[in-house]
């Protein structure tokens, strides 16, 4: 199984460094193809077939492909060696597309998390003491994984409380009818 909380970071870490490349502050990138990332060879090793009966997994395959297809398109821009103003305008576009599908992607793999715990709490088969300690404790798994002091832990920290706060505005503007 992926480690869900690594795979949200990820995507949050792709976005900042989305932003680094449409501000021109990094060197030639390259990104992997949608299979070949991290979560494209969980998604199509075993993801899809795991979990084809959560429809969440179905919805993050193709915001996963749609990330992908924006954020290479800003990696082609800021790789190529010809900028004009029409370009960049539209690996402006491509950017903010990518972000949207990040964090609709990690707000999938939320929910995904949330109803493999319900399946196992449903079914009463006992959940890998892994899957349990990241979702009863979700900073302290991070925190194990990419360390105490590193920017990636801010950086995540800060990008997933947008992704609430965005959230929270989508459901309390649906909930008043708007």
């Amino acid at each position: 199984m992926i480690d869900i909380t690594i795979a949200r970071i990820t995507h949050v870490e792709w976005v900042h460094q989305l932003e680094m490349i449409i501000h021109k502050n990094s060197s030639t990138v390259s990104l992997p193809s949608y299979q070949n990332c991290e979560l494209g060879v969980w998604l199509y090793g075993e993801g899809l077939r795991t979990y084809k009966e959560i429809p969440e997994i179905g919805m993050l395959e193709k915001s996963h492909k749609v990330f992908h297809i924006a954020a290479d398109n800003v990696v082609d821009w800021h790789n190529g060696s010809k900028f004009n103003s029409q370009k960049t305008a539209q690996a402006e576009l491509d950017f903010k597309n990518a972000l949207k599908m990040s964090k609709e992607i990690v707000y999938l793999l939320t929910m995904l998390e949330f109803k493999i715990l319900q399946k196992y709490q449903e079914s009463q088969e006992v959940a890998p003491a892994g899957l349990k300690n990241m979702i009863n404790h979700p900073w302290q798994a991070l925190k194990s994984v990419i360390g105490e002091r590193s920017s990636r832990l801010d950086v995540a920290r800060v990008s997933l409380d947008l992704l609430k706060k965005d959230l929270v505005k989508g459901y309390v503007r649906d909930a008043a009818g708007g």
